[in-house]
């Protein structure tokens, strides 16, 4: 008799005690959640800054984010493999008075090389990310000018630095009309004589294009960046970068407007191409020491511009 009292208040306390943490979970679930967010966002706060910064202690199992120290200079070459083809004129059929010289028309700039050096003009060639920007290659507020004349873009490969201004200039005694596609897009006709203030704000990752829809023969290309870390080739294709971060690996992109690769990525497979990893985006990786000044010298074979 007793075992059988037993046995029913153990199962009424059982079932008492099951009854109370229930209510007891009810109870908690209904907390509103506002009572819980300090210590979420605290973790959160904490797990973010962990991410971005690493772990200040030091200590083992903390995530490190390794930086480097200190600045570093790019440059290089590009350089023709062959002979390269020779630049047909423009199709010049208006205004003809202001946009030949010497009734002559300026010849297309789709592939220049240079004939004494064979450098090859206008690859554009930047850092896709940086952690760290040297005050160098920041914004400075300043005036940037884009200039046409004789019914050509004077700068066929514009680099940008966002921040800056740019100023849309017609020098010639004739109308144009300036088109810009990408992000920032601009269309506007540009009078004789007179200057357009244009601001741009977002970054492309590859150049665009601009045209002028009253010639369209007319054609350069706009690269605006989020900071100066980015170089176009002269005419003996030549290019320096300086004051890059040191001490960390750094992603280049390069373009030519004639390039085979995807999105005119210049894809090089050279022997000192393959040293640097190059990719079929036209990328590859450089890690600079501090103060140092690295030299590329880069072949290209007329098949990267699918010659």
């Amino acid at each position: 008799m007793v075992e059988q009292v037993t046995h029913v208040q153990t199962k009424l306390y059982f079932r008492y005690a099951g009854a109370a943490m229930l209510m007891g979970l009810m109870l908690m679930g209904c907390r509103r959640v506002t009572d819980l967010g300090p210590v979420a966002n605290a973790a959160a706060a904490a797990k973010a800054r962990e991410a971005l910064l690493g772990d200040s202690t030091g200590g083992e199992g903390g995530a490190t984010v390794v930086t480097g120290t200190g600045w570093a200079t790019l440059k290089g070459k590009f350089v023709f493999d062959g002979n390269p083809p020779t630049m047909p004129p423009y199709n010049v059929n208006k205004d003809m008075a202001a946009c030949t010289i010497n009734g002559k028309a300026p010849l297309q700039q789709t592939l220049l090389v240079d004939s004494a050096t064979k450098g090859i003009a206008n690859v554009a060639i930047f850092v896709r990310k940086a952690s760290r920007v040297h005050e160098s290659a920041q914004p400075k507020g300043e005036q940037v000018l884009f200039d046409q004349k004789e019914c050509v873009f004077l700068t066929h490969v514009f680099p940008f630095v966002l921040g800056n201004t740019m100023d849309i200039k017609n020098s010639d005694p004739v109308g144009h009309n300036t088109n810009i596609e990408g992000k920032n897009s601009f269309n506007q006709t540009i009078p004789v004589g007179e200057t357009i203030a244009f601001k741009p704000q977002k970054e492309e990752a590859v150049p665009v294009s601009v045209r002028c829809s009253i010639h369209p023969w007319m054609l350069a290309y706009f690269l605006p960046r989020e900071n100066g870390y980015v170089a176009v080739t002269t005419e003996e294709g030549s290019f320096e970068i300086a004051n890059l971060p040191a001490g960390e690996d750094l992603e280049f992109q390069v373009w030519h407007e004639s390039a085979a690769g995807p999105g005119s990525s210049l894809v090089l497979a050279t022997p000192e191409a393959k040293e640097l990893k190059w990719s079929k985006k036209g990328r590859f990786n450089v890690k600079l020491g501090e103060d140092e000044v690295k030299e590329l010298n880069l072949t290209v074979p007329s098949a990267a511009f699918g010659l």
